[in-house]
């Protein structure tokens, strides 16, 4: 009777482990789509009507907001999503700058291609380590996507073309993950810019940045229906993040430096609202010393001073002095701040600033439903995308046990 029982437990265990919610059923084959809306805020789902968002928010998980890497530009941030890394380890300090060792310029605008050389990325993206570990992926415009990166390119890369309209990059995306497609991606990668451009154009309280995250909206809409339409609502983890959040700017709150400097002993390598100089030679500590002892609305800092959390002290392509704007400030010279090109919004100010504060909403088999967590650091997703693809991460700034509490 007794081995009657056991095989009756041994064969209800087997069948359990069979059902829809099953463990094992939920970690075979899990895929990623990670979706980047660059200038993405809390706020705006806040006070928009957002059916489709609610939904997702609804069956999965939101955080309270994700914390950008310093600077919060838009380059450093998507390579750290996507390599766990700081800024002072991947080596993208801003979206543009040079690099003496390479004499060449690091820009993301035509006609340059710098982005396609793989000298400028440090660092492991997430769809290197797939590839590198059996795994497939498909990436459409993250930024480092289009370089060969420790020699390994995703399966399929789209070159960014911001002529591509919405959908068809939902078309696209989808039609890589589709299972019964040629590629059948276990990883893939979305990017919209709509929402970052219209918040620098009009500013983040604007009605044009409303606009902006309801046509978002019906995107995200019209992906859970292609998501359906292929199959893959029980395989599919959705990641919806911002790169940062944006500030209000004001014409009456600016920062001259050339009021306090001489702009021909420095080159600036950015200007706002993080000003990275490089001093001529012998000028560092005069330049320093104006800047400190002028401080206001602004903080000022040899880079071998700044806060540790910063982590935006050991890169060579760091110059040596950093001027961190308060939000809202800005950071200008009289003659450019006469051509009147302030935008109307702008990002890149402290990681830590309210407004600077990015999104992170995901659903699918890996995730809780109806979850709300604490804040966390977007350097924390490279291992959380790993771990829901099983593979082994490379060497990153981040750590999975601080987001393993928004996992199934």
């Amino acid at each position: 009777m007794k081995v009657v029982f056991n095989l009756l437990v041994l064969l209800l265990v087997i069948l359990s482990g069979c059902g829809p919610e099953s463990s094992v059923d939920e970690k075979l084959n899990q895929k990623v789509l990670l979706i980047s809306v660059d200038g993405f805020m809390n706020k705006y789902i806040d006070r928009n009507p957002t059916p489709n968002f609610d939904r997702m928010i609804e069956n999965g998980v939101k955080a309270e907001h994700l914390i950008p890497v310093f600077p919060t530009k838009t380059f450093p941030n998507h390579y750290s999503q996507v390599t766990g890394l700081l800024a002072e380890h991947h080596g993208i300090i801003t979206n543009s700058f040079p690099d003496d060792s390479l004499g060449e310029r690091f820009s993301y605008g035509p006609p340059e291609d710098s982005p396609n050389d793989e000298r400028w990325w440090g660092g492991e993206p997430i769809w290197t380590t797939a590839e590198l570990q059996g795994k497939t992926s498909a990436t459409m415009f993250w930024p480092g996507s289009e370089a060969s990166i420790n020699g390994v390119r995703p399966t399929k890369w789209k070159a960014y073309d911001g002529s591509v309209d919405n959908y068809s990059r939902i078309d696209s995306v989808m039609s890589w993950l589709d299972p019964a497609g040629g590629i059948d991606a276990d990883l893939s990668t979305l990017y919209f810019s709509h929402v970052d451009s219209r918040g620098h154009s009009f500013g983040p309280d604007s009605p044009e940045v409303d606009r902006a995250v309801m046509e978002t909206d019906s995107l995200l809409g019209y992906l859970w229906d292609k998501i359906d339409e292929v199959g893959l609502r029980n395989r599919l983890n959705v990641i919806i993040v911002s790169d940062h959040g944006m500030a209000e700017l004001s014409e009456e709150k600016v920062i001259f430096l050339d009021d306090m400097i001489d702009l021909e002993n420095f080159e600036a390598i950015d200007w706002s609202p993080v000003a990275m100089l490089k001093p001529d030679e012998g000028m560092r500590d005069e330049i320093y010393q104006t800047l400190k002892e002028n401080e206001e609305n602004y903080r000022v800092f040899l880079k071998e001073d700044l806060p540790e959390e910063y982590g935006f002290t050991d890169h060579y392509r760091i110059p040596e002095i950093i001027v961190i704007a308060d939000v809202p400030y800005s950071i200008s010279s009289r003659e450019y701040f006469e051509t009147g090109s302030l935008p109307a919004g702008m990002h890149g100010y402290d990681n830590k600033a309210p407004e600077m504060a990015a999104i992170f909403i995901a659903s699918g088999p890996a995730f809780k439903k109806g979850e709300l967590s604490p804040p966390f650091s977007a350097l924390y997703l490279y291992e959380l995308m790993a771990h829901i693809l099983e593979i082994e991460p490379a060497a990153n700034d981040g750590d999975l046990e601080q987001v393993r509490q928004i996992l199934r």
